[in-house]
């Protein structure tokens, strides 16, 4: 276990996840500091000096998370780098592990809830163990197939949207949101003629692998 009172920044642009993930280390011995955006998070990494970087890779508008992550392990390899996603595996999320700066590890946010599953994967980038801290989570595997629209479509379906309402929100025809939705159908081995609703069941399983996903 790595020795508490080492500094981590958290770099995360939706308040309440970065203020749980800011009590959850400092309850276990961290010096914490926290950003909002790129800008604010090279501003700390300079006045902070951070052992380890607890990384959003999606920060609304500008530079992403995993620019600042490239950035950083050009200019700052000493510092440890941990990426968060919503998503519920690296296929899903258009991202996979050779796409990410070396030595990083890759987790989901809604497992960092759990302390433990946190501290441990903190505990092994900070060993220079970083391949070893990747996404995981009871189904996740079924959702590689999709592609990165495909994931889209089907979390704006878990969002409870409609064809045409998914079609406005992608600036797509209502016919591709629907071809997107066959396609999803047919990646995850749903049968469109049984007795279960086919949307219905692609939402469960998305919802049961990624949780219930947030409205903006």
């Amino acid at each position: 276990m790595t020795v508490r009172g080492r500094r981590i920044l958290v770099v995360e642009d939706e308040p309440l996840m970065s203020s749980l993930l800011v009590e959850m280390l400092c309850s276990v011995g961290f010096e914490v500091a926290s950003a909002m955006n790129v800008v604010e998070a090279r501003q700390q990494v300079e006045s902070f000096d951070p052992d380890a970087v607890l990384l959003d890779i999606s920060l609304g508008a500008g530079p992403s998370g995993l620019d600042l992550g490239y950035v950083l392990s050009r200019s700052r390899p000493d510092i440890a780098l941990i990426f968060l996603t919503k998503h519920p595996d690296g296929g899903s999320s258009g991202l996979q592990v050779s796409d990410l700066p070396p030595g990083c590890g890759f987790l989901r946010k809604d497992m960092v809830r759990d302390t433990q599953y946190l501290l441990d994967a903190i505990d092994a980038v900070l060993a220079d163990r970083g391949t070893e801290v990747h996404l995981s989570g009871e189904g996740s595997d079924a959702f590689l197939p999709l592609t990165s629209k495909q994931h889209e479509v089907l979390r704006l379906m878990a969002l409870g949207y409609t064809n045409a309402a998914i079609a406005r929100l992608t600036n797509a025809a209502e016919s591709s949101v629907e071809r997107w939705a066959a396609g999803i159908f047919k990646a995850l081995g749903i049968d469109t003629k049984g007795d279960i609703n086919p949307r219905v069941e692609a939402v469960r399983r998305f919802i049961s692998s990624a949780g219930l996903p947030e409205r903006p």
